[in-house]
């Protein structure tokens, strides 16, 4: 996490290990489709999209999304990826698996040239519980238009706070807020947006999106923070204080980010 200062019913019956989704909300959704991100050192969030390629360049595929500084940060080869399985009778259960990140000192993710987004594709195992949401659900400036999404309006976020998982199963923590600042668009000069809610560590990367249009507007990159620092005769204190502002990185560079990776 980078610090800045200053309606309808589920049901889900989950039958031999697959999740046989009926009147699946978009909430329920981003769920299943975010995962956690973990290594010794650090916890952080990001969602699995589905990109439909032609034929001739390799057709359909998992795509990893995150903020860029999560995946820069982590040392080493390889980070954990968690994610469910739902193992009959609406049972589901948290497995992981080892992601490669770097090959040879090199990083495998694509990182968008100036903003906080990296995108890596994933192979994801067999029987994994992650909702098929196509990357045609990110926001563009034209969809945000014709959406009419605009300040004041409720949004969600999804991560998981200081490690928080939601229950044992791993499934990630759902707040709400709304967007806190004017203008949306276009996006090549507001690259980011504010999120009136509390955000943590381990929120960076997260999907922020709206559940009503069903568009994913972007991902959590930071928040804001005010620092006082208090003199005293025989030294100092600084004491930091949240704004509770999150700071979100539109998704039309995510977009971008897509086109880039191979």
């Amino acid at each position: 996490m980078i610090a800045h200062t200053l309606r309808p019913v589920v049901l889900v019956v989950c039958v031999m290990g697959a999740a046989s989704v009926q009147a699946d909300d978009f909430n329920t959704q981003m769920m299943r489709a975010t995962v956690k991100l973990k290594h010794d050192s650090s916890t952080a969030a990001g969602f699995v999209l589905r990109q439909t390629r032609p034929p001739e360049k390799g057709g359909e595929r998992s795509v990893l999304i995150t903020a860029a500084h999560v995946l820069e940060k982590t040392k080493g080869s390889e980070t954990t990826l968690v994610y469910r399985v739902c193992d009959g009778e609406g049972l589901y259960k948290k497995h992981s698996m080892p992601l490669a990140i770097r090959q040879q000192d090199q990083p495998l993710w694509s990182k968008h040239p100036t903003e906080d987004v990296a995108v890596l594709p994933v192979v994801i195992p067999e029987g994994a519980d992650l909702a098929a949401i196509s990357v045609d659900a990110l926001a563009s400036d034209e969809l945000l238009r014709q959406h009419q999404i605009h300040p004041g309006q409720t949004i969600a976020c999804l991560g998981y706070p200081h490690k928080v998982e939601a229950n044992e199963a791993g499934f990630p923590v759902l707040r709400t807020g709304a967007i806190a600042s004017f203008p949306l668009i276009p996006s090549a000069t507001n690259r980011t947006f504010l999120f009136s809610a509390n955000t943590f560590e381990g929120d960076s990367g997260g999907p922020i999106y709206d559940a009503e249009s069903g568009l994913i507007l972007g991902l959590m990159h930071g928040q804001h923070f005010l620092d006082e620092e208090m003199v005293l005769i025989y030294g100092s204190s600084k004491l930091r204080h949240r704004l509770g502002l999150g700071i979100v990185v539109q998704a039309a560079f995510i977009r971008q980010t897509l086109e880039q990776v191979p």
